[in-house]
C-alpha cells in the first residue's frame, strides 16, 4: 500500500505559519520523479506559496527511493526538511527557540 503526502500537508500538520514563512523548491525536469534520488539533475530553484502545483503534488513517502520533491521552509521561529529512514521520508522541525524543547518537546534527531 502507497503512503501519501504533500509537502503542504507536512507543514500544516506541524504548525507551519504560512504568513511569515518562506519556502524554497528545487525542482528537476522529470515532474514525474522529482525527489532527492534525482537532486544532482536540480534545473530550478525558487520560492513557492501555499497552493503551488510542487506544495500540493502527492509523493509516495513510503519506503523506497526518495520521491518527496526538495524543499526547505522557514517561519519565525522554526525550520522544516525533509527526512528519510531507511526508505521512508518525512518532515523534521528545528525550533529556533530554547523554549520550545525546555517545554518537553523532543529535540530534533533525522533518520539515517
Amino acid at each position: 500500500m502507497e503512503d501519501t503526502a504533500t509537502i503542504q500537508d507536512w507543514l500544516e500538520a506541524r504548525g507551519f505559519d504560512w504568513a511569515t514563512g518562506i519556502v524554497v523548491v528545487q525542482e528537476t525536469d522529470d515532474a514525474d520523479f522529482p525527489g532527492w534520488a534525482r537532486a544532482d539533475e536540480i534545473t530550478v530553484s525558487r520560492y513557492a506559496q501555499k497552493g503551488d502545483p510542487i506544495l500540493t503534488q502527492k509523493f509516495d513517502s513510503g519506503y523506497g527511493g526518495p520521491e518527496c520533491p526538495c524543499f526547505w521552509a522557514k517561519d519565525k521561529d522554526t525550520i522544516y526538511f525533509p527526512t528519510q529512514y531507511d526508505g521512508s521520508t518525512n518532515i523534521c522541525k528545528v525550533s529556533f527557540l530554547p523554549d520550545y524543547y525546555l517545554a518537553g518537546n523532543p529535540t530534533p534527531y533525522p533518520g539515517g
